[in-house]
């Protein structure tokens, strides 16, 4: 099953939106970190409407024993700082892909650690930094369903 990893989210709707979309998918969602809500935020229930029961989703708040219990060859980390398309990784069915908070992204720590696993969505206009994280998670997660199908 694919995962949705969403580390440090800080915006309510966005997790909604997200978890709606894994919902419709039947695709997993960690939030890692620290998340920049409560979990019984009216927001965060808003954006997801009644199918958090059909969420698949855990809660991990310590961030670096997460990562450390993944094996790194089934990470894609997105990210604006790579050059590396997010349709070029050959994605498989244990794959987690994984989005960083709104406002900073992914800690460099992680782009490090990972370098091998950062992808990034292509933009045409370098006036935009980046793309909303509910619209980046739906593109990267349909295409890893496309190429699984």
């Amino acid at each position: 099953m694919l995962t949705i990893v969403l580390v440090d989210p800080k915006i309510p709707p966005n997790t909604g939106n997200v978890a709606r979309l894994c919902a419709a998918t039947n695709t997993r969602l960690h939030l890692v970190g620290e998340l920049g809500f409560t979990l019984d935020d009216k927001h965060l229930k808003r954006a997801g409407l009644d199918y958090w029961p059909y969420v698949n989703w855990e809660v991990f708040p310590d961030t670096e024993s997460y990562f450390a219990s993944l094996d790194p060859k089934s990470l894609a980390l997105f990210t604006t700082k790579s050059e590396i398309a997010y349709t070029q990784v050959n994605y498989t069915p244990n794959h987690s892909l994984v989005f960083g908070s709104e406002t900073l992204g992914l800690s460099e720590t992680l782009r490090q650690q990972y370098s091998d696993q950062c992808v990034t969505l292509p933009m045409i206009n370098p006036n935009i930094r980046s793309l909303n994280l509910a619209t980046t998670v739906g593109i990267g997660l349909y295409e890893a369903i496309r190429q699984i199908a």
